[in-house]
This record gives structure tokens, sequence and C-alpha cells, in this order.
């Protein structure tokens, strides 16, 4: 974990964001590799968290914040629906400063269902048939 040893934060980010690594975790069978990539994950927030929160970053840490927007911007990609399930406790550690991090969680929708624009003219989300549908 990064908040056992800061000196291995950019290897262990490495590792765990392999192209090899967490999409066969997110592709294991019945979900069975979720729970392991959503700890890998919060552990990763937990280490960033007070960096972020400072308001100025070192370049160690800008160089670890641009690798996160990737890698959850591949995720928000390749596979929404994991966002979409662990969205509350991604954004419970992600600070609020990071607006980037957490649009890019919120973003999600699950495959299959798209969000209507936004930019409709006279827009009327009460009438919309998705709206019956629980997410």
């Amino acid at each position: 974990q990064p908040l056992v040893m800061p000196s291995f934060a950019f290897s262990w980010f490495e590792l765990v964001s392999h192209r090899h690594f967490l999409p066969n975790l997110l592709l294991a069978p019945d979900r069975k590799g979720w729970s392991v990539a959503h700890e890998l994950l919060i552990d990763y927030f937990l280490f960033l968290e007070p960096h972020l929160k400072r308001g100025q970053m070192t370049p160690a840490i800008k160089k670890l914040y641009e690798g996160t927007l990737r890698v959850l911007l591949v995720l928000l990609h390749d596979f929404p629906s994991f966002l979409v399930v662990y969205h509350l406790s991604f954004c419970n550690v992600i600070p609020d400063t990071c607006v980037q991090l957490r649009n890019l969680v919120l973003a999600a929708s699950p495959k299959g269902m798209s969000p209507p624009d936004p930019f409709t003219p006279n827009l009327k989300i009460d009438l919309l048939p998705e709206i019956q549908q629980s997410p």
C-alpha cells in the first residue's frame, strides 16, 4: 500500500493499473475481482488525499494525479459499470478540490443506458421514459 511505503507509490500504482492486471480483475466472472480492484483504488485515493487537499502539488504528486486521471478515464470508457457501482465510496475519499476526478467517477453510466442530452431545447426530465427506471 502506498500509505505504508510512500516511496513505492509510483511503482505500486503502475502495477495496479497495468493493462494486464486491472482489466483482468474487472473481467473476472461474476464480478469477483471488483471488490479487490475497489479496495486497491480506495487505498490509492487515501494515499493521494492529503497531498491533493493541500492545494500545492509537488511535481511527483502532479504526475501521480495525471496518471490517476488517465486510469479513471480508461475505467470510464471500458468499465463504466464498475464506477457506477462504487461511485459513492470513491467520491467519499476523493477530496472536494479534485473536481476532475469526481466528474470522471460521476460521469459513468451503465452500458446500454445513455443519459439524455442536456442541451436539447425544451427538455422535460419528468417526461423521459428512462426516469421511470431505477438505476
